[in-house]
């Protein structure tokens, strides 16, 4: 079992060695092992939301990893106006403020309605594999290697920090039940560490 450590290395280690087993425990229990072409509704359904969790505690894994490290101070960045086409007309301005999500190609047509058809189509029982062993590799994947994604949040941290952006807390996270033992410590450990380690942030809130 996992002991609590003040050694953040150590807890950091121990995470994503648990994480590790539980996404390969996934695996196993689906056969994605076996890559598969399809998959039943129900199992992806199964996967899906047992990586869901995983990839909660696998972000604030990174959070914590992230808030250790030590970057040197922001240097003010000098934007350069692009050049005018000279004889061209400035008209963005004009648009005004896009809506999220806002795009200028029409929206995909949907499903054709079902009794239009003539001849109903019973729905399929097996689902394309493909995606959820996309999510299971990239998962593993920032497992094996997850500094970088540290490194990136850490500058994502410190710009947060330099634009005066209120101090984040860390609440316990949803769904700890589904995981196993060493894996549910770490996640009910993790909201403790990195609160803690957000102390240094200057509250503006």
């Amino acid at each position: 079992m996992l002991s609590r450590m003040a050694d953040n290395t150590t807890f950091l280690e121990q995470g994503i060695r648990a994480a590790l087993y539980a996404l390969a425990d996934t695996a196993s229990r689906a056969n994605l092992h076996l890559k598969p072409k399809t998959i039943t509704k129900s199992l992806k359904r199964r996967c899906m939301a047992e990586m869901k969790v995983i990839a909660v505690l696998i972000r604030r894994l990174i959070m914590l990893m992230a808030l250790s490290i030590q970057l040197a101070p922001l240097k003010p960045r000098t934007s350069k106006p692009a050049p005018k086409i000279e004889g061209a007309e400035d008209v963005t301005a004009s648009f005004g403020p896009q809506p999220s999500g806002f795009s200028l190609a029409p929206p995909k047509a949907g499903p054709p309605i079902r009794c239009l058809n003539g001849v109903y189509v019973v729905p399929k029982r097996s689902v394309d594999a493909a995606p959820v062993i996309a999510r299971l590799v990239a998962l593993i994947r920032i497992l094996k290697n997850p500094e970088p994604h540290a490194k990136r949040l850490a500058r994502t941290i410190q710009r947060w920090q330099a634009k005066g952006e209120a101090r984040p807390h860390v609440v316990p996270m949803a769904g700890r039940h589904r995981l196993d033992p060493e894996l549910g410590l770490v996640a009910s450990l993790l909201p403790q560490l990195l609160n803690e380690a957000l102390k240094g942030w200057a509250d503006t809130s």
